[in-house]
């Protein structure tokens, strides 16, 4: 019998719960409501790399209308699908309304999509599962606004759900959702993929039969870990191993987010050890959602941080931190098969509420700080090139990194805007063009505030922070020779 079957089986001869949201429509929309309130709860949303890809929708349509020759649309085949969707929202709802339907799609395509998964693996307690996949769904890969991997990651969600209790036609039927994946973001593909090869074969063993398959996992990752590091230009380092729980994706904008880690592992160890106690570690070991928890934890230590493939101008970074959030999901499909009290539920709960009352505040400071950037802005005549010089929040998230880019839409061109000289997404540079830097040593020596002003810059103006608590936005007029520091 399937380990999600058996897991439903125990928990129907215990009385546990064996119904999820899904199976009520009611349920679902209230608690899709609640999945989007952040989206909507500010004037606007705060993600990171949204700025960004707003911004360069905005250069797309100007490229379309032929109003900037310096720049051009280049054609490809991943790495486009949320910039389609939120360029298609523009044109018929404007740029303001896009950027909120556009992320609450991805949102729910993500938050569905992991919640039917858990339910896939574990059969029940969506008790646990909602609160969990709720903070994790606003986490680290949100905030720092990934949106093509995230929305990636929520469409390979759904595949797997299906794919998990379905027969070889229903499997082959779903192909088509790692297609439209493959637009969103190519990683997920591979670790979607890689998951359903393991469920196929472990599901066709018996639980003491898959060690070596289990063994065998181990040592492709091992053998992924030297071919990146002899083959590319890569990353890699020992203190991987802190993000091996998944956990971290819950600490975002300051230290203060630490304490919600700290609460997520201690629930997450009493349901663990409670499973232990009832299961047993060596079933737990043999089951195939604990095996999968092990291989994605193995993942996050052996693969690097960072790669630099050269067919690009931006090393693919951030690879620990993406593949934590799909450690935190398969420990959630693990840990989903315990029953809870009520005591922890409610710990749970309240953990979920204070990490989204420390994400509004946080929010809130960044929309006021925006607003000011806006103000800057528009003191420029039309057309200017500008560069954003902001300091990070934390070590994690910088949450001011393109705040710019979306003030200047419409107005102004953010003259170290990444994406046009990173060569991952659709808008490309010409050399020597003057709307944005079209080399991306020079973009990162802006973001690292090294970068020496050159006269082929000029005009060129610096949008920064300033005041006694540097909770003022400033502007100014830059010279040739003068090095921007963050």
């Amino acid at each position: 019998m399937p380990d999600a079957a058996l897991s439903a089986d125990k928990s129907a001869r215990r009385g546990g719960q064996k119904s999820s949201p899904q199976d009520n429509l009611l349920p679902v929309v209230l608690l899709s409501i609640l999945f989007l309130v952040p989206c909507f709860w500010q004037s606007r949303i705060q993600a990171g790399d949204l700025s960004s890809h707003v911004y360069n929708v905005w250069l797309a349509s100007m490229i379309s209308q032929g109003k900037i020759n310096a720049l051009w649309i280049a054609p490809q085949s991943t790495n486009v699908l949320f910039d389609l969707e939120l360029e298609w929202l523009a044109r018929h709802v404007g740029l303001g309304a896009a950027q909120r339907i556009a992320v609450s799609v991805a949102v729910l395509i993500f938050v569905w999509g992991a919640i039917a998964f858990i339910f896939a693996a574990a059969g029940r307690n969506w008790w646990f599962a909602t609160p969990c996949v709720a903070m994790l769904a606003y986490g680290f890969v949100y905030e720092i606004g990934f949106f093509n991997f995230y929305l990636s990651m929520g469409i390979c969600l759904w595949y797997l759900a299906i794919f998990w209790a379905g027969g070889w036609r229903r499997r082959l039927g779903i192909t088509p959702l790692l297609a439209l994946a493959w637009l969103a973001h190519p990683f997920p593909i591979v670790w979607a993929a890689g998951t359903a090869a393991y469920i196929a074969i472990a599901q066709r063993l018996r639980p003491r039969q898959r060690l070596p398959l289990l063994g065998l996992g181990m040592l492709t990752l091992v053998a992924t870990n030297y071919i990146l590091i002899h083959r590319y230009q890569c990353r890699w380092s020992w203190k991987q191993v802190f993000f091996i729980t998944g956990a971290n994706q819950v600490v975002v904008y300051g230290a203060k987010y630490a304490f919600i880690l700290a609460g997520l592992l201690f629930i997450w160890f009493v349901l663990l050890r409670k499973q232990v106690k009832e299961r047993g570690l060596t079933e737990l070991i043999l089951s195939v959602p604990g095996q999968l928890w092990l291989l994605n934890a193995a993942a996050v230590l052996l693969i690097p941080s960072v790669v630099n493939f050269p067919n690009y101008g931006l090393p693919f970074t951030y690879i620990t931190d993406r593949v934590s959030l799909a450690v935190a999901l398969m420990g959630c499909a693990v840990l989903g098969w315990v029953p809870m009290r009520m005591h922890e539920k409610i710990a749970l709960a309240a953990l979920a509420i204070v990490f989204f009352s420390f994400l509004f505040v946080d929010t809130r400071g960044l929309n006021r700080l925006e607003d000011g950037i806006d103000a800057a802005v528009r003191q420029l005549p039309t057309g200017q090139r500008v560069i954003g010089s902001f300091p990070g929040w934390s070590t994690r998230v910088v949450p001011l990194q393109h705040a710019l880019d979306r003030a200047c839409v419409g107005h102004c061109f953010s003259y170290a805007n990444y994406e046009p000289s990173s060569r991952q997404f659709r808008i490309r540079a010409q050399a020597g063009s003057q709307v944005v830097l079209d080399n991306y040593p020079d973009v990162e020596a802006v973001e690292e505030g090294r970068y020496v002003v050159k006269p082929r810059d000029l005009p060129l103006y610096e949008v920064f922070l300033c005041g006694p608590k540097r909770h003022n936005v400033c502007l100014s007029s830059l010279e040739a020779g003068k090095v921007i520091q963050r």
